[in-house]
């Protein structure tokens, strides 16, 4: 499939019906969850064949385009119930609700996947975990979760000097590393009151995250 059909595709998922501002709910735009995807599945071949355990999975953007990028399976988990039936519906949709695994859990709360997935190939874990601007280190606790069962991780944080220098030091404090960042804008669309302009566009870092050797 084109990357411009598959964008076509996600743009057309249902988003948020309520998003919840302490939750830093935020659709990812279509584009950014392609190019996302074609990141881990081209430039470093940790899609096709592989779990996929997506945290923060929304309404399930990323989880769907990593299906279709040949993932073996996707477990998608969120703490957010009513995510998770949209994330449902949009699975259903699309004719591939067989391959997703819906998981409602608190992050700090999910239990040790690798017991829950027998004989399982590679994990690659993607995220696009909160920013941290409702709650603070809130993307740590993503990342911690993420370092207990992962082989590859995958996530997106806020692209500046400061940010950057700081997570490359927590992630090296914890025996990973970061080998790899694609930069880009994702465009966060209006969705709460208080923001100000139709679309925004926001520069962030996509971080791949491998064990130390």
């Amino acid at each position: 499939m084109k990357k411009k059909e598959l964008v076509s595709i996600i743009q057309q998922t249902k988003p948020f019906n309520n998003p919840k501002v302490k939750l830093e709910q935020y659709c990812i735009d279509a584009v950014s969850a392609v190019d996302i995807l074609f990141f881990a599945g081209f430039e470093h071949d940790d899609i096709k064949d592989r779990i996929i355990i997506d945290l923060g999975a929304g309404t399930g953007r990323l989880s769907i385009v990593a299906l279709y990028l040949q993932a073996q399976i996707v477990l998608s988990v969120d703490i957010d119930q009513s995510a998770l039936s949209i994330l449902k519906n949009n699975c259903e949709e699309l004719e591939l609700y067989h391959l997703v695994h819906p998981i409602n859990s608190e992050i700090i709360q999910l239990p040790f996947l690798r017991e829950r997935i027998r004989n399982a190939p590679k994990i690659t874990t993607i995220m696009n975990p909160p920013f941290g601007i409702q709650t603070k280190k809130a993307d740590r606790i993503f990342l911690d979760k993420a370092f207990e069962y992962s082989d590859v991780i995958y996530s997106i944080h806020l692209s500046n000097d400061d940010n950057r220098e700081f997570l490359i030091s927590y992630i090296e404090k914890k025996q990973w590393i970061v080998d790899d960042i694609f930069t880009f804008n994702m465009i966060l669309e209006k969705t709460f009151e208080f923001h100000t302009q139709k679309r925004k566009k926001v520069l962030v870092d996509l971080y791949r995250i491998v064990k130390r050797d």
